[in-house]
């Protein structure tokens, strides 16, 4: 419980971090890319608008006062096409780049021709088309530098980001148990309570019920009926009292030094013959398409069935099915125990496996159990590193299906 409380920590953290983090440098590189988008087309503008040239540098008040300076007539890659209305090229102006040929502006502009835009990337050049009188002007300019540019901010800022979460990753494994001390401390005393008092009650109620076994031998048949009575509400506490020292000693139970492998099919069909006895009105069913083996506490894998059976009959009405299924699912162990039920509305499937939770509070005082028998089956699958859950079926029917571990 302790080392899965302290993983969710870390993981609420760690994922609470990334969210900022991402979200951080998502934004930084957004507002970078539109900066040296918009400081591009900025400068396609004044190309096309100057009819393919780059005039000569004048003080600006407009946005590209901070890129265009002196320097940027003679420092800044590119060519242009001019092609009349019919789609003939009048001239390709090659002097400001010597990447490209001539030949190799044909093909791009033919490319280009098949996207059919008026303004976007090819490879590392953005491309503007402009109409005047004479046709169209095409101008494409080098941005190279700006997507290296780019491209280096956004591969040094994952390595950073990268860095940084391991970094903190080991800052939260950490210091995590000290976050949880005061926790895990609570959770400590709760369960030293629980053990506690669980051996301080169970002696009194032995000597209660050794007590109404002499006190039946010499008493009237009028007095028989308190008795009775005494001795069941005594056997009640001594079942619950048992119920919780399990609960509570579940976890630090050794069960890895009892594995042993066993076939589960016959298990269940063992615990099913035990249960048909006092189904009554109730049909109880099986269904297994293979033997299955699993590697398991036997003892605690019984209990698991055990308690879904219970369940089950508790709260099955008469003439009600209780289905059991076991399939493979591909390496894993699933099994299924589907019931009918009456009220399915008035379950929360998210708190059945709490403690002390009862589904049908209407009618608890009529049904025997405390609510924790799905509590010790969810930990005892657990600690087998298996999986328990609920769900209402289209029928109408409560499954509860359990995943294990296959034997590896």
């Amino acid at each position: 419980m302790i080392k899965k409380l302290q993983k969710k920590f870390i993981a609420i953290a760690m994922l609470a971090i990334i969210v900022v983090t991402g979200s951080i440098f998502g934004v930084i590189i957004i507002e970078n890319y539109t900066r040296t988008n918009r400081q591009i087309d900025g400068i396609l503008n004044l190309i096309s608008e100057n009819d393919g040239k780059i005039p000569e540098y004048k003080p600006r008040n407009d946005e590209l006062k901070e890129i265009i300076t002196k320097e940027t007539q003679f420092s800044t890659r590119y060519f242009i096409i001019r092609i009349n209305h019919n789609g003939e090229i009048i001239e390709t102006n090659m002097q400001h780049i010597a990447a490209v040929s001539q030949e190799e502006a044909k093909q791009i502009l033919e490319d280009i021709n098949k996207d059919d835009k008026d303004k976007g990337f090819y490879e590392n050049y953005k491309y503007q088309i402009t109409q005047n009188e004479n046709g169209y002007l095409i101008v494409f300019l080098d941005c190279t530098n700006q997507l290296n540019n780019l491209e280096m901010l956004i591969n040094q800022s994952l390595i950073i980001i990268g860095v940084g979460l391991i970094i903190v990753f080991i800052f939260v494994s950490f210091l995590s148990k000290k976050a949880l001390n005061p926790i895990i401390e609570n959770m400590e005393k709760q369960k030293q309570f629980i053990t506690n008092a669980g051996h301080e009650l169970k002696t009194p109620v032995a000597v209660i019920l050794a007590n109404v076994d002499v006190m039946e031998l010499t008493s009237s048949k009028e007095n028989i009926e308190w008795l009775k009575s005494i001795k069941n509400q005594a056997l009640r506490l001594d079942s619950l009292i048992k119920s919780l020292l399990e609960l509570s000693n579940i976890e630090e139970k050794q069960l890895r030094s009892n594995y042993s492998i066993f076939e589960i099919n016959k298990l269940i069909k063992d615990e099913i013959n035990e249960f048909k006895a006092i189904a009554k009105e109730k049909h109880i069913s099986f269904e297994a398409k293979e033997d299955i083996l699993i590697n398991a506490d036997i003892n605690s894998i019984k209990e698991v069935i055990t308690i879904l059976l219970d369940n089950a009959l508790k709260y099955t009405p008469e003439n009600g099915n209780i289905k059991i299924k076991t399939e493979k699912q591909g390496k894993n162990l699933k099994i299924q125990c589907l019931n009918t039920i009456e009220n399915s509305k008035n379950i929360n499937i998210r708190k059945l496996f709490d403690r002390f939770y009862r589904a049908d509070k209407s009618r608890s005082k009529t049904k025997e159990g405390y609510g924790i028998g799905l509590s010790i089956a969810k930990s005892i699958v657990e600690s087998h590193k298996g999986k328990i859950y609920a769900e209402i079926n289209k029928d109408d029917m409560i499954c509860f299906t359990i995943i294990f571990p296959g034997i590896e």
